[in-house]
């Protein structure tokens, strides 16, 4: 039996969750230790850009964006995205040797039900800004870490991309709650939300 929207969102967060948790332990993710690293990946050559196949049907995926760089290491940032609310709602970011840059993208690809293409770099830095800008209406800011993740993008230019996203569910912003979401998180995401349906203008009101 397909398992519901929601049943989906909450897989694929966990699987995230572990994924999140193989990289940390590999060193991934720290912005003192690796800044003059991963300042220069911006300018090496693209190796892969994944996302999910369905991922407006679930309105929840992982996008893998990889360079490689001149001594044999990848650069590597995951953007854990939300379309139907919250935009990017958590990112990894590291250097991996090569042997370690397989394996877990190896582990991206089969940990889940995800099916993922290879995508347009120019599409994908597109989507995942068009998504923050989209959350940002509604008054949510990405992952804090998300502007040392999306360095990644370098020169690729996100206009090449001719294709217009939509957002929400059906065209409305729809919160899932996630696996690892607190409650207290949840009550301020439906409380905006609940704002904003009871008050169009109440983001204009709020100054955003």
């Amino acid at each position: 039996m397909a398992l519901s929207s929601k049943a989906l969102q909450k897989k694929r967060a966990k699987k995230s969750a572990k994924r999140k948790d193989l990289r940390k332990a590999q060193g991934a993710g720290s912005t003192m230790g690796l800044a003059p690293e991963w300042i220069a990946a911006a300018r090496s050559p693209i190796a892969d850009v994944f996302s999910p196949v369905g991922l407006f049907d679930v309105g929840l995926g992982s996008i893998w964006f990889s360079r490689r760089l001149p001594n044999g290491h990848y650069a590597v940032s995951v953007f854990l995205l939300d379309t139907y609310c919250l935009g990017v709602k958590d990112v990894m970011f590291g250097i991996d040797t090569a042997e370690a840059y397989q394996a877990n993208l190896k582990d991206f690809m089969h940990a889940s039900e995800e099916e993922f293409v290879a995508r347009d770099p120019a599409a994908v830095r597109k989507l995942l800004e068009d998504a923050v800008r989209y959350a940002k209406s509604l008054g949510f800011d990405p992952h804090p870490e998300y502007r040392y993740a999306a360095m990644i993008f370098g020169d690729v230019d996100a206009s090449e991309c001719k294709d217009d996203f939509s957002f929400g569910h059906d065209g409305v912003p729809h919160y899932v709650p996630g696996t690892h979401d607190s409650p207290a998180f949840q009550r301020r995401v439906r409380q905006r939300l609940e704002k904003i349906d009871m008050d169009p203008l109440g983001l204009i009101l709020d100054g955003q």
